[in-house]
């Protein structure tokens, strides 16, 4: 691998910030237009995406998981670092297609890459995009901000991302392969909507179980949780289904605390912040036991 040429044929040509400076400097200039907010993800092969996935949607996973914690935030997504651990036994043709995936997801959600670093390795293939955003109110919306009594709403669908990889590993239908491969996330709307109205926010990545959990605990509240009222990829009436579609991860929605009286477009109600701290579920209003495993876990 000839690190320079790469970088100037796939990189180089995905940049055009003036603060990259033509990446012909060790270091970037950041743009700011009041508060910014930083996110950073890694995605490592085998462990967030299987050796034989299409390195373009590799590429946009990875843009697609920092967007999601940036409009989650309620911030519109601005500039990104990009760190690459490319294995030397792949071939020039795959890290064209990585960079062709991560090019387009850079132009879909106006991200402009500023910079960042390509390395040879004999490890697993390695992903690390560092984002930064322009919150669209005074301050990023935090989990903290959560109240007993507030609602919990969820946008969007959940379990794709879990259905899409038993979908991949058993060579099943490609449209829900693709759910998991290339997830869909919230809009610049969404953003707008979590600076407007949330009190605590965060996406839903390792499963909404263990996120809604973390969600209030941080907020010094409990949380109920309708299972009943989950919006699912595959909807059914089997509660040991609906847990695991709501504990399989890979989901990236949005997750949302605010007043109970508010109804939002695209925002399904799915329960309640409590003082009794902790998590409990219910089926249409009886108690269901907790699983096991509440998410994905790193």
């Amino acid at each position: 691998m000839h690190e320079s040429d790469w970088i100037k044929s796939y990189i180089a040509p995905l940049v055009d910030a003036p603060g990259a400076h033509g990446l012909r400097d060790d270091v970037a200039m950041l743009s700011a237009n009041g508060p910014t907010i930083a996110t950073i993800d890694t995605l490592v092969e085998h462990v967030h995406f299987l050796p034989d996935d299409p390195l373009d949607t590799v590429g946009q996973k990875l843009i697609r998981v920092n967007v999601s914690d940036t409009h989650a935030k309620g911030a519109l997504p601005a500039e990104a670092l990009l760190s690459v651990a490319w294995p030397r036994d792949k071939s020039e043709p795959l890290f064209a297609s990585l960079m062709a995936g991560i090019g387009r997801d850079l132009k879909t959600f106006g991200i402009s890459l500023i910079g960042g670093d390509l390395v040879g390795t004999d490890g697993p293939l390695t992903l690390t995009l560092t984002l930064t955003g322009s919150c669209l109110a005074e301050n990023p919306i935090r989990r903290t901000g959560g109240q007993a009594g507030q609602a919990l709403l969820v946008e969007g669908e959940i379990g794709w991302g879990g259905l899409g990889l038993s979908a991949a590993k058993s060579q099943g239908n490609p449209q829900i392969v693709e759910r998991y491969r290339v997830p869909r996330v919230s809009d610049g709307e969404i953003a707008k909507t979590v600076a407007k109205i949330a009190s605590a926010s965060m996406d839903v990545s390792d499963g909404l179980l263990i996120d809604a959990a973390r969600l209030a605990d941080a907020s010094g509240c409990g949380v109920k949780l309708d299972l009943e009222s989950v919006p699912l990829a595959q909807p059914t009436a089997q509660v040991d289904d609906i847990i695991a579609q709501c504990t399989s991860g890979d989901d990236y929605r949005v997750l949302i605390a605010t007043d109970p009286e508010i109804s939002i477009s695209g925002f399904t109600k799915i329960g309640e912040l409590t003082e009794s701290i902790g998590l409990k579920l219910s089926y249409n209003a009886s108690d269901v036991n907790l699983p096991s495993t509440l998410g994905f876990e790193h």
